[in-house]
């Protein structure tokens, strides 16, 4: 079985050509919701940031962003990528390193993760910890149990055979239930991609 830093250290060498690419325009709609909630003075902990995609869009528009990622290779490709930036502290870490301390953040961003999360309660209890009162999660992820897809089957089949970690099939319902569950009043949804469905939960710590 593959580990997940084994995976993404893998799919790192081609992310940017390949999802990036595919998904530019969910990426693009994603980070214009985001921004939407986030305010200049804000501190912002990306989870998951892989190559940086979105923390280069978000990051002229707070104060200061503290993205991570478990995979050396996402955060190789993020540090060219962000490089310049002088409010990006980036590293290879998970979201439960103690450094990362509870109560810090205005923001906690989610952005195609929470589908490879396996103890899911645990990682939304973790991230609702780190946020302060009033804190914003903002998420988005495929809903693989919407349909049936090519990329759904591919993936299935992949975590199945040990060549790819743990995939979760929600649906839609379910993923905004989970986030509510963990104590998140969700404020706004909308899907991002036709099939399968990609869909951004905006949520308020409760």
């Amino acid at each position: 079985m593959i580990t997940p830093q084994e995976f993404w250290n893998m799919r790192s060498e081609h992310y940017d050509e390949g999802s990036g690419e595919q998904y530019a325009q969910a990426y693009a709609r994603t980070v214009e919701l985001t921004l939407k909630y986030l305010k200049p003075g804000d501190r912002v902990l990306e989870f998951a940031c892989g190559t940086g995609l979105t923390t280069v869009q978000i990051a002229p528009h707070v104060a200061a962003v503290r993205a991570i990622d478990i995979s050396d290779g996402m955060v190789e490709k993020a540090r060219a990528r962000l490089a310049g930036l002088p409010n990006v502290e980036l590293s290879q870490t998970d979201l439960f390193d103690p450094c990362l301390e509870e109560g810090s953040f205005d923001a906690v961003t989610a952005f195609n993760v929470l589908l490879y999360v396996e103890d899911r309660p645990r990682v939304l209890a973790r991230i609702r910890a780190l946020l302060k009162p009033e804190g914003m999660f903002l998420s988005a992820g495929d809903c693989l149990g919407e349909g049936i897809t090519k990329v759904g089957i591919k993936k299935f089949w992949k975590s199945h055979t040990g060549s790819m970690p743990y995939v979760a099939f929600d649906t839609k319902k379910k993923l905004e239930e989970d986030i509510a569950a963990a104590g998140f009043t969700v404020l706004e949804r909308e899907n991002l991609y036709p099939a399968p469905p990609n869909l951004f939960v905006a949520a308020r710590k409760s």
